[in-house]
């Protein structure tokens, strides 16, 4: 009777939890504005501490934990404005916080004590996609069914095949680089760090809408903005502080 190794378990709940991130981080913007799940997604390096401690016993200290207040703080300010209170964003947000820092956290163990030869950063977010994909297919099809091939059929029509699959290579290839790189940064640093990162990305989406689609940058998001970034800094000193 052939038998699962421990390394292939914990492989496979990685997969698991980059899938129902993905999921949950799609579901929330749907039911709720881009604005809203930004604010719900800040709260991800409080879950990842939580479970950093709990799981492995790391415990940062005072100041480390203090500095996160401001990061949050900062992007919640900044998408002020634009927030609409959704309960079914707000519940899928949350859950996709615990299902990344879960995948974060159980990825850096993986990451300690490779499985196989040659399982680089980059290699083990492929495998992880692929497991990822196989799990996201069939509750496509169950919960769209033909309304997939019909929607997409009718954006087709509407834009141009031309466009249409230029627009998906461009989505995919970006979306998929985006998150190689975030592995990459997270083979080189703690499961927290990563997710304060992750945190001030969302400052960077509206820097780039505001260059990109010329949205104007109001007075809130401006102070928001300074604010996470600061608070992004006193982490960084505070946690380097801490090492020492």
């Amino acid at each position: 009777m052939a038998t699962v190794s421990p390394g292939a378990t914990l492989l496979a709940s990685v997969g698991i939890f980059l899938a129902l991130g993905h999921l949950l981080s799609t579901v929330a913007p749907a039911f709720g504005t881009v604005a809203f799940t930004n604010v719900v997604k800040t709260a991800e390096p409080l879950f990842t501490c939580l479970f950093s401690a709990l799981i492995f016993g790391e415990i940062f200290s005072l100041p480390v934990y203090l500095t996160l207040i401001p990061i949050i703080a900062g992007v919640c300010i900044a998408t002020a404005n634009e927030v609409r209170f959704s309960t079914v964003s707000l519940v899928a947000g949350l859950l996709s916080n615990v299902a990344f820092a879960m995948r974060a956290i159980s990825a850096k163990s993986v990451m300690k004590r490779p499985l196989g030869s040659n399982l680089t950063a980059q290699n083990l977010y492929a495998v992880l996609t692929l497991q990822a994909l196989v799990l996201l297919l069939p509750i496509t099809f169950l919960a769209e069914g033909s309304s997939v091939v019909a929607g997409t059929r009718a954006t087709i029509e509407a834009i141009g095949a031309p466009a249409f699959f230029r627009m998906l290579l461009l989505a995919g290839v970006s979306h998929y680089m985006y998150n190689e790189c975030a592995f990459i940064a997270l083979s080189s640093v703690h499961p927290v760090t990563h997710a304060v990162a992750n945190t001030i990305k969302r400052i960077a989406v509206i820097v780039i809408t505001v260059l990109y689609f010329r949205d104007p940058l109001t007075l809130t998001g401006g102070i928001g903005s300074a604010v996470a970034i600061v608070g992004v800094l006193l982490y960084s000193m505070a946690k380097a502080q801490s090492s020492k």
